[in-house]
């Protein structure tokens, strides 16, 4: 790793970071630092799938059979095999960048990819300028929990929910039933139904159904 540490020197991802003046060292650290300190899995391949940087994101993802690498080269990424993989890469390069879904079979985990196309050096032995330069991966693990928590912050700011009926729409959106709400609250039922009611009229949401539909599951794995 050390070797492959000297051989990129980029202070940033963009092209406009490359450059030929003298900072080059301090470039090398501050982009090795910047990769181990997102929270985003991170690797950069050359056009042939040839793992040239990977952080220690990735190594976890790679520990958790979430990705696989043989002979140097990745060749899965969840539901992604080689030849989709490697379809990526050219679409990068086509458009200088593109997203996609994707999904871990053993975790039930989902996310997104983005590749994009970037000015960094294939190989050790190439320069900055002149280089076809490789693709940048960047995988972000989706987490329900924070984005339901959002969501339900959002409605409870914009449509000036009571802390109590935040509560009510918490717990509803967690699975429970009106009635399990209704006791786990202390409330009577005829309680429960009437937060129930101000939920809709203040969200303005067709259905119970539907409102919690927008706030989505807390969970990565279905109930």
């Amino acid at each position: 790793m050390n070797a492959l540490a000297n051989a990129f020197a980029v202070p940033r991802f963009d092209s406009q970071s490359f450059d030929s003046s003298g900072s080059q060292a301090m470039g090398r650290n501050s982009a090795w630092t910047m990769l181990e300190l997102l929270p985003q899995a991170v690797l950069v391949l050359a056009r042939d799938r040839t793992v040239l940087v990977r952080n220690q994101r990735t190594q976890r993802l790679l520990q958790d059979q979430c990705l696989q690498i043989a002979d140097g080269r990745l060749i899965t990424l969840g539901q992604l095999g080689t030849l989709q993989i490697a379809q990526m890469l050219r679409n990068a390069d086509a458009s200088g960048g593109c997203d996609c879904g994707i999904w871990f079979e053993k975790s039930l985990s989902t996310g997104w990819l983005r590749a994009l196309a970037t000015p960094f050096p294939e190989s050790p032995g190439d320069g900055l300028h002149g280089s076809q330069g490789a693709v940048l991966l960047v995988i972000q693990i989706d987490q329900p929990a924070l984005a339901q928590c959002a969501r339900i912050d959002v409605l409870a700011q914009t449509c000036h929910l009571s802390p109590t009926e935040r509560h009510v729409l918490m717990l509803l959106a967690d699975g429970m039933t009106v009635e399990l709400a209704a006791r786990h609250l202390c409330l009577q039922l005829s309680t429960l139904r009437s937060h129930v009611r101000n939920l809709l009229g203040k969200t303005q949401a067709p259905s119970l159904m539907q409102l919690l539909r927008w706030t989505g599951s807390a969970s990565t794995q279905p109930h």
